[in-house]
């Protein structure tokens, strides 16, 4: 691969006479290296904006046939590719729902009662579906507890306040609330111990459109 000349020993000024380019083109090329004399008279015909006729009278009075011409390669910019968006099929869009939905139209049902007993926390009417999202709880002696999420049926037995047993609860149920239906949720307290405990705290619900 040719390496670039050095550069000339006194700078020259350009010329297209033709008496001229031959002393010019001497000097000029003096000293440079890296390239073959032809190859030096093309670059000093591209520098020095030489006419054909200035070129092929300086290719007679030095007797040196041109080269292939050197024309400065001028390296290409890389492209851009075109920007591509690609959208999802529209039966493949999400729509997407704050967390949680409900927030805006939840409720806190207050827990009060004594065992034995129960309350009825929340109820709707309508075409309306209740859910329960989250239950708080404390008892002051032992005592067992029951809900009742309308028509999808009832929980077990809590058993609290008793011996080794914790004395309140938190049910947080997140992103999947417990369904009521178009029923109560009810909350019921048996007395096991003889002691009537109070049983205390909320419960946070909402409804929507069945």
């Amino acid at each position: 691969m040719a390496t670039t000349p050095t550069a000339p020993t006194k700078k020259l000024t350009s010329t297209k006479t033709l008496a001229t380019n031959v002393p010019k083109f001497a000097d000029w090329a003096a000293g440079r290296t890296g390239f073959s004399k032809a190859e030096l008279q093309e670059v000093y015909a591209l520098t020095f904006g030489l006419t054909p006729e200035a070129i092929k009278d300086l290719e007679d009075k030095t007797g040196i046939k041109s080269a292939t011409t050197l024309t400065p390669a001028v390296p290409k910019k890389p492209g851009v590719p075109p920007q591509i968006i690609t959208r999802p099929a529209p039966d493949l869009l999400i729509t997407r729902t704050p967390y949680p939905k409900w927030w805006k139209d939840s409720l806190n049902a207050s827990i009060s009662l004594t065992a034995p007993g129960s309350k009825v926390l929340a109820a709707v009417a309508g075409n309306l579906r209740l859910y329960v999202a989250t239950i708080v709880l404390t008892v002051t002696g032992q005592t067992q507890i029951t809900f009742s999420f309308g028509s999808a049926g009832s929980s077990g037995p809590i058993s609290l306040g008793g011996t080794g047993q914790p004395m309140g609860m938190v049910i947080a149920m997140g992103n999947s609330p417990a369904p009521c239906g178009a029923g109560q949720f009810v909350i019921a307290a048996t007395d096991p111990g003889g002691t009537t405990p109070s049983i205390g705290g909320f419960a946070t619900c909402f409804a929507e459109p069945g």
